[in-house]
């Protein structure tokens, strides 16, 4: 073998040294084909620029064309043109960058969404794992023959109770994220009151099967002393076990709780109405100088560059719901997880079983049905089956409180 160290790697590139390569310069073929390649991405942006407008940019160009052709040739009793000289660095503070602004408090959503589902696939994958190879480092050779059975059955055990409630969580997580909420996009009027139910019903049976899914882990992590787990082992399972339990609780509200309604009312109202109104003046002036058709036609350029940033960052409100085009596919992460789960030899008929009687429903319209409980040394299917009639408190104000169990629902 040979004594002669690996060079340590270091880029100039990458620190922003310009990196002349002569062979790439004159490399014509690929010169040509990222030619072609840009021209086609060209012509394709035309096609998702299009496709992410709405009906709130046929609306909004609605009245901005009215606005701009009044404007361009309205004249008052002495024959005078309502064109006013704007400056443009003012329209960009006042308009563009509160928009943006918006659109970042969508974005940053959206990547606090990732990192949460990162960490969420990552610590139930891990707790299985651990489940599935951790062994005790502190029993003696002497009492390794005498509980060797004992080991083995206790192992097992944890190790079922851990796949049961990863594979508890997996549909409810799905049941619950995936379904959009009808008050993330619009403002609801009619029939919210009974939509608003329905989806609280359908939250709180989501968030009780992820919560005993949670409780089945923490039964793992204690039936894994019995399999020889050292307790600092034990711990940490403890401690991954509520990492992953706050982690869905962030991810929830994510979902629930949206961009401050301020920012969004204010947004909606300044680029579908003020602009289109306030702003007309300024093109007629921009007629003056040049045409009418110049200034028409980029009034409208200019309104649907808007709109279209502001449908993206309505789009991203609820960044699970898949509506959009750079939305959150939980469902994607979940299969690999549910891949991680068979890794450790769960029977494929547990996730059938377990995402067959969590019902499909959710979000707006919800789905029932039992499920089992997971097995415990402790009793813990039984304490969640008793749970399953409860209810929260009489919300304030009084009224009638109907009691579900939610089985039934």
């Amino acid at each position: 073998m040979s004594s002669r160290s690996r060079s340590a790697p270091f880029s100039t590139h990458a620190r922003g040294v310009p990196l002349f390569d002569k062979g790439r310069f004159f490399d014509v073929s690929r010169h040509a084909t990222s030619a072609l390649l840009d021209l086609r991405d060209i012509g394709s942006s035309i096609f998702w620029y299009i496709s992410m407008q709405s009906w709130l940019t046929f609306w909004s160009l609605i009245v901005n064309i009215i606005s701009v052709v009044f404007f361009c040739f309205f004249e008052d009793s002495s024959g005078n043109k309502l064109a006013v000289e704007l400056d443009f660095t003012f329209v960009a503070f006042t308009v563009v960058l509160p928009l943006l602004g918006f659109l970042w408090f969508a974005f940053q959503r959206r990547e606090r969404c990732l990192a949460l589902l990162s960490e969420c696939k990552c610590l139930m994958a891990s707790l299985l794992q651990a489940h599935h190879h951790w062994v005790s480092g502190n029993i003696t050779a002497a009492d390794a023959g005498a509980m060797a059975s004992t080991m083995t059955s206790a192992t097992a055990v944890a190790l079922q109770q851990a796949q049961i409630g990863v594979a508890t969580i997996i549909p409810a997580m799905r049941t619950y994220f995936l379904p959009s909420r009808f008050y993330s996009h619009n403002y609801p009027y009619l029939g919210y009151k009974s939509a608003m139910i329905q989806i609280a019903l359908d939250r709180s049976r989501s968030q009780r099967q992820i919560k005993e899914g949670i409780l089945g882990l923490h039964t793992a992590s204690l039936s894994s002393r019995a399999a020889g787990v050292s307790p600092p082992l034990e711990a940490l399972l403890h401690d991954r076990t509520l990492r992953l339990s706050i982690v869905i609780d962030q991810m929830s509200n994510v979902k629930e709780f949206g961009t401050p309604q301020g920012i969004r009312s204010v947004a909606r109202f300044y680029i579908c109405l003020i602009i289109p109104l306030f702003f007309a003046p300024y093109w007629a002036w921009v007629s003056d100088f040049t045409n009418f058709a110049f200034a028409f036609f980029m009034s409208i350029a200019v309104q649907i560059a808007l709109v279209g940033l502001m449908n993206v960052a309505i789009s991203l409100e609820d960044p699970f719901d898949n509506s959009g085009m750079d939305g959150v596919f939980i469902d994607e992460q979940l299969y690999e997880v549910e891949q991680a789960l068979l890794a450790t030899g769960a029977d494929p008929s547990l996730i059938d079983s377990v995402s067959g009687s969590g019902g499909n429903g959710g979000g707006e319209s919800g789905g029932g049905g039992s499920r089992p409980a997971a097995p415990s040394a402790n009793g813990v299917g039984s304490r969640n089956r008793a749970v399953d009639g409860a209810v929260g408190p009489a919300p304030p104000g009084g009224g009638r409180v109907v009691r579900v169990a939610t089985d039934a629902v």
